[in-house]
């Protein structure tokens, strides 16, 4: 007995045309069956370049670090970058910022990022109080029970 999938795709068609001895019309038939499984097969091809391309997506979106303000990526403990927040975020480009001497700047968006200054070269402020209070406020009052 023929399997559905014979029977489906037509094949079983083509062999009754065969048997009847339609041979030009079998052909015909086998030639639309080839013709339905290569686009099949370029489809099948289409679907896995684009399942490998959302793997790579993902594979990347797990080596990304964003710090606030670009992205770094993070491959085999080794820290590579910066790169443009912008790019990435609007195209899922790593457009690698090109450092000035105050800021980066990305060749494609021509977006600036702020270089932090290293608290090594800068002395370190001490945050200053103000002293408009002549007298402290109590945060709890204390109540008398009683």
């Amino acid at each position: 007995m023929f399997s559905t999938l014979f029977q489906a795709t037509g094949f079983k068609r083509a062999f009754d045309l065969f048997e009847e001895g339609k041979l030009d019309e079998a052909k015909a038939l086998l030639k639309s069956l080839q013709e339905e499984f290569l686009a099949v097969c370029e489809e099948n091809e289409a679907l896995k370049s684009q399942i490998s391309e959302v793997a790579e997506v993902l594979d990347l979106a797990e080596k990304i670090q964003f710090d606030g303000q670009k992205y770094w990526l993070i491959d085999d403990g080794e820290r590579k970058g910066p790169f443009c927040q912008v790019c990435y975020d609007r195209d899922g480009l790593l457009v690698h910022l090109h450092q000035h001497e105050n800021h980066w700047e990305c060749q494609s968006c021509h977006g600036l990022y702020m270089i932090p200054r290293s608290t090594k070269d800068t002395p370190e402020k001490k945050p200053q109080m103000r002293s408009t209070l002549k007298k402290t406020i109590p945060l709890f009052l204390e109540q008398e029970l009683g």
